[in-house]
């Protein structure tokens, strides 16, 4: 075909004919956004793949613009989360009515107590002789209110007020700017042509029923331009978090450890009872679990672990204490998204049964979480652990040391933390351009999860969350960007280990 001449109804698919449809029935004479095109049936890719060839072929007149969108940068959202400096600078003065600049300083960090003492003064607020004063009629709270809602309508997915990005667009990354493509379209006298000429009943794709029933015999197909040109394409590769999964399973393999598997839905006995969590623990409520109906319900894998369990939380173990109260099994039968792959790391040492053992996972676990910048529901879990006699707190201290330096974090720091399943337990620290970030937990596991399951030697285990791990390699400011199809930052993403 002349690609001069216009087209014809076989030139078009069906998903381009209803875009054709939708512009010349709602357009009015104006340019439509791509994003506001609905055509029933047909997915948000489907329609903005047939606006890219209806464009292509010459039936719409595009317009192509840069639109500005902003999102929240790392001060944006700690400042939301903990304060704006300015705030908390004003509202410790405020307390006692003057405060020393001195003293601000023992209480903030000083970079804080920097950028509050500064965004004071171009509110009028100023120290004199090294002492901030605010007395009674000095009234911040409705501008430090209205700052803060700043932020929250921006991290809303809002576009700022003028006010906002006075106030917020040159302080650091408080928030951040990026430049979109945005698209509009409308039908021209070549579109509007071919849809007088087009007709509903060209097929275009033959199947295996128009074959075995003969109707491909009178069907009228739609013919296919083979020289029309199409732009390059630039070849396949991973997701970048499956990328990065593939680096850190690396990684434990070549520290000679096994990957192990386990399942999406458990029986709280394993996801909860079997790890010592007793059944009145706060994180077994609904709001913080998701829970499964099942009408008939598969047998309980391993059933001969409920009475151990019973027993172990009733009275204890040799030595050890239980919970003291009275166990139920139909709440360890109760069925749930499992909330942690710990499970899987203590199903699978129970069926290994021998010493040594060191396996791994990096699979998907569920939270009841409110989904924010930080959190998701659905989100991956990195578990490593060694089952073995020589399993202590040193070769734990080691392996995680080895683990994180692979990661290419080359300083870590451990600190005291508390898990229902581990004594003792550790949360790791690393260093990240010289500020320390809470990356994962750790400990060794308590012989209330061990030795009822007839595990007679020590167990130690560590992790963290993919994703957020994936927010430090990446530079993410919001959790949610990772599972955002931005295919600019899809094509130019980039590793660090």
């Amino acid at each position: 075909m002349d690609q001069n001449e216009p087209g014809t109804e076989e030139d078009l698919s069906p998903q381009e004919l209803a875009v054709l449809r939708f512009l010349a029935e709602n357009e009015e004479g104006k340019m439509i956004p791509e994003d506001t095109i609905v055509v029933p049936g047909y997915s948000t890719q489907s329609i903005r793949s047939a606006v890219s060839w209806v464009i292509k072929k010459g039936f719409v007149d595009p317009e192509s613009s840069e639109v500005l969108i902003y999102t929240l940068g790392e001060e944006g959202l700690r400042s939301l989360k903990d304060g704006l400096p300015e705030d908390l600078v004003y509202k410790y003065a405020r307390k006692n009515g003057q405060v020393s600049l001195s003293e601000l300083n023992n209480a903030m960090p000083a970079d804080l107590v920097k950028i509050g003492i500064t965004q004071l003064a171009k509110l009028g607020l100023r120290p004199s002789e090294g002492i901030l004063k605010v007395d009674r009629e000095t009234e911040l709270e409705d501008e430090m209110q209205r700052r803060l809602q700043c932020l929250r309508s921006i991290m809303d997915g809002n576009t700022p007020s003028s006010y906002c990005l006075e106030v917020f667009k040159k302080r650091g990354d408080m928030i951040v700017e990026r430049k979109i493509q945005k698209r509009k379209l409308r039908i021209n006298s070549r579109g509007r042509l071919i849809l007088e000429k087009s007709a509903d009943d060209a097929v275009g794709q033959l199947t295996p029923e128009m074959i075995t029933s003969g109707a491909w015999k009178n069907a009228r197909f739609r013919k296919y331009d083979l020289n029309l040109s199409t732009e390059n394409v630039s070849g396949s590769f991973l997701h970048p978090l499956s990328y990065l999964r593939e680096e850190v399973a690396r990684i434990f393999l070549d520290m000679g450890f096994s990957e192990m598997r386990g399942h999406f839905i458990e029986y709280s006995g394993w996801n909860m009872d079997a790890l010592f969590i007793p059944q009145d623990h706060p994180a077994r409520d609904m709001q913080d679990t998701f829970y499964i109906e099942s009408d008939a319900p598969p047998e309980f894998e391993d059933q001969e672990i409920l009475p151990i369990l019973k027993k172990v939380h009733e009275k204890g173990i040799r030595g050890y204490t239980g919970w003291g109260y009275r166990w139920s099994e139909s709440e360890a039968k109760k069925l749930l998204l499992r909330t942690h792959t710990t499970v899987s790391t203590i199903r699978n040492l129970y069926h290994i049964g021998k010493a040594p053992a060191a396996i791994f996972s990096i699979d998907r676990v569920f939270r009841h979480e409110s989904v924010d910048w930080k959190h998701l529901a659905e989100l991956h879990q990195i578990e490593g652990a060694y089952y073995a006699e020589d399993a202590n707190l040193s070769t734990l201290k080691w392996l995680m040391e080895e683990f994180y330096s692979r990661l290419g974090f080359s300083r870590i720091r451990l600190i005291p933390s508390y898990y229902p399943y581990t004594e003792p337990s550790m949360d790791v620290v690393v260093e990240i351009n010289g500020k320390e970030v809470e990356l994962g937990g750790s400990g060794i596991f308590r012989p209330e999860v061990l030795k009822p399951l007839g595990l007679d030697k020590p167990a130690i285990a560590w992790g963290m969350g993919l994703e957020r791990l994936a927010m430090i390699y990446y530079n993410l400011n919001d959790i949610r960007g990772i599972y955002q199809s931005d295919i600019n930052w899809l094509k130019s993403f980039k590793l660090r280990i």
